[in-house]
């Protein structure tokens, strides 16, 4: 009894010695930054129970589009808001995307995109998703 009593606070003491904060002499920097957010509508009504949305920000490299933050809303009612926290090293040459989508039953209903070029500070980019055709097979 007297063992169990002594392994288990050696494994508290050990378990307390990874859980130390270490403070900085300076805090962290977020003025190089850029804060993009903005408003996520669609036209008509969609029940939020059976629909997600998915908003992607991505580096537009060579053609193509290299996602480097996404976010997903499910159960949620249109429109949602969105927000990303960009640093300069995701954004490369400044050119970039924002991207949503509206998904149903595991298929996009509708989309939208907007470039937007990376400068530090807070920019509003509203997206406002338009339907897309889904073929049906016969």
């Amino acid at each position: 009894m007297k063992s169990s009593k002594w392994a288990g606070l050696i494994g508290l003491m050990l378990l307390t010695g990874c859980a130390q904060s270490v403070g900085t002499s300076q805090p962290f920097s977020v003025q190089s930054q850029a804060n993009v957010y903005g408003w996520i509508s669609v036209e008509g009504y969609h029940p939020p129970v059976s629909t997600y949305i998915e908003v992607e920000m991505c580096q537009d490299f060579e053609n193509q589009c290299l996602t480097v933050a996404s976010q997903q809303y499910q159960g949620v009612q249109l429109p949602v808001q969105y927000s990303f926290l960009i640093a300069p090293i995701q954004a490369g040459k400044g050119e970039m995307k924002v991207i949503g989508k509206l998904y149903s039953q595991g298929q996009i209903i509708a989309q939208n995109e907007q470039k937007y070029i990376f400068r530090e500070g807070s920019q509003k980019v509203d997206l406002r998703l338009f339907p897309i055709e889904i073929e049906t097979k016969k």
